[in-house]
């Protein structure tokens, strides 16, 4: 019985070797394509001037309010009440006005970062375009990313996506 099951296992193991042997995968490193790309510095640079461009705004919403502040420190014991309050709002909606401005210009979903994505776009889609001509050149099954372990080509006969929803569809009407 023993015998039986290492045979079977080994068998298992010879021909997975052969079902892989004619599989052919390779590798990129998108950092290194992303650091070589001279497309892709070009949009760092223009980024880099937005942001600076941008910051400056910051800074000088930033020194509004600090002069804001020392005016009001000057001032504050000799004003009235009403006075006081309604400088200590005015303080209140810079400091608000500069949360905004912050998020809106570089917040997760601010305006670098759709230019980011805006200029990145075509030189992603050039990526991808000298990706797949590789892979179909070189008759690559699959090409895997070496910094995200994500397949980024593969032969369509290989996709097996429309089985799963298939599978999935057959089993979701088997259980009704």
């Amino acid at each position: 019985m023993k015998k039986s099951w290492i045979n079977i296992i080994i068998g298992s193991l010879i021909l997975s070797t052969f079902v892989f042997a004619d599989v052919k995968i390779g590798y990129i490193d998108s950092n290194e394509i992303m650091t070589k790309f001279e497309e892709v510095r070009q949009v760092q640079v223009s980024l880099e001037k937005e942001q600076r461009k941008l910051q400056a705004e910051m800074e000088n919403l930033i020194q509004q309010l600090d002069s804001l502040k020392q005016e009001y420190d000057r001032q504050r014991l000799l004003m009235s009440d009403s006075r006081r309050q309604e400088k200590e709002q005015e303080l209140m909606r810079s400091e608000q006005k500069i949360q905004k401005f912050q998020m809106d210009k570089f917040g997760p979903e601010g305006e670098i970062y759709r230019k980011q994505n805006q200029l990145l776009k075509p030189v992603l889609a050039k990526v991808d375009e000298a990706i797949q001509a590789v892979g179909k050149r070189q008759q690559y099954d699959y090409i895997m990313d070496a910094v995200g372990g994500a397949i980024v080509y593969a032969l369509d006969s290989n996709n097996l996506t429309e089985d799963v929803i298939e599978e999935l569809r057959k089993s979701t009407t088997t259980t009704k």
